[in-house]
């Protein structure tokens, strides 16, 4: 193999490892901001005055 080559598939390699982090960081991005929107769905159900009453007859 000479030289051209060599760095033409290595400069290849590169290019598929950087579009990989970045497809993986978008991702993350994704993954992150879904998990924050789930956080603020199951806040909002809760009632607000849960636990601030306790019914003691019997």
């Amino acid at each position: 193999m000479d030289i051209a080559a060599l760095s033409s598939s290595m400069s290849y390699s590169r290019l598929q490892m950087n579009v990989g982090y970045a497809v993986a960081a978008k991702a993350m991005d994704q993954v992150e901001q879904t998990s924050a929107e789930l956080l603020e769905m199951l806040e909002a159900a809760i009632p607000s005055d849960l636990g601030q009453h306790i019914d003691i007859r019997a």
